[in-house]
């Protein structure tokens, strides 16, 4: 099929990158032209504005910063809503507000197109490895239509209901990841302050299966907060915050209660204030470390 593709950075173009691989045509659009290159390379060609790509695709995919931005594209001028053609299909892998998608989709139906929201974890490197998950909400036979797409960017693709499911699910995952970052910082503090080593602490909570994968110590603190170290960023503090952001608009339309996560988000809130929103977002967990005086450092 042809594919084309909106935002092609740090994930965006990670993900591109396999479908050339994988046999589909591909058009890509940024608007940063430098760096479509190497999907150029690939085979890849290149359209002047989201509505020509629109205009040549079957397929549409965008992974856009957030909200504002995958608004701009679709319906703004020289946009994806200008150019689509009758049976595409557009897909959005932008972390985004399910409020809007379904705005999105709504117009996007209106020009006998389809839309489905396709919100991803995992990062860049991830990625480059063949491991990424991706959340789809929509019309279940427009997902079957692009299943083989989705599963050309990652090994897992997992349909979770209508349109805005898949927003609405990716929010909430990522809140519960970054709040179990912060959380376990604060439990931690206390145990290596009251005097338990930290190597000694990560032996015990591993074999306790709380986290069942254990993927905050095996992946996201080890080479972060356990040594210092928070740049490059493999996810910007500013992004996640936004994503904090999105999930409190969710819990406010919803009149659902969430007093843990809307701390948490102080706390990132906080450490953008510092001027860190370009560092990776595990550095919020910083201010519990200076808080009490203490740092969960691991030696080499």
């Amino acid at each position: 099929m042809k594919v084309g593709f909106i935002g092609i950075g740090n994930m965006g173009g990670a993900m591109a990158s396999w479908l050339p691989k994988k046999g589909h045509t591909l058009v890509v659009h940024d608007l940063n032209k430098e760096i479509a290159k190497p999907l150029i390379d690939l085979g890849a060609t290149w359209a002047d504005s989201p509505k020509e790509l629109a205009k040549q695709s079957e397929v549409i995919c965008s992974m856009l910063p957030g909200p504002i931005e995958m608004e701009k594209v679709t319906l703004g001028e020289n946009g994806i809503l200008e150019g689509i053609q009758p049976n595409a299909i557009y897909v959005d892998h932008t972390t985004n507000s399910p409020e809007l998608v379904k705005k999105v989709g709504k117009l996007i139906s209106s020009k006998q197109a389809q839309m489905l929201d396709a919100p991803v974890m995992g990062d860049r490197l991830s990625i480059n490895e063949g491991v990424l998950t991706i959340y789809v909400g929509g019309d279940p036979k427009s997902f079957k239509k692009v299943q083989t797409i989705l599963e050309a960017m990652a090994n897992q693709v997992l349909h979770v209901g209508t349109l805005g499911n898949g927003s609405i699910t990716k929010v909430a995952l990522n809140a519960l990841a970054m709040s179990i970052d912060l959380l376990t910082t604060e439990c931690f503090t206390l145990a290596v302050k009251s005097g338990v080593k930290l190597p000694d602490l990560l032996n015990a909570v591993e074999r306790a299966e709380i986290f069942g994968k254990n993927a905050s110590l095996k992946r996201r603190l080890p080479g972060t907060l356990f040594k210092g170290k928070f740049l490059p960023s493999r996810f910007f503090l500013r992004l996640a915050y936004k994503d904090y952001r999105l999930f409190h608009e969710l819990m406010t339309l919803n009149k659902v209660p969430a007093r843990l996560v809307s701390m948490c988000e102080m706390e990132m809130l906080e450490a953008i204030n510092n001027g860190w929103e370009d560092h990776e977002r595990v550095i919020s967990s910083t201010l519990q470390e200076k808080r009490s005086n203490v740092e969960l450092r691991t030696e080499d």
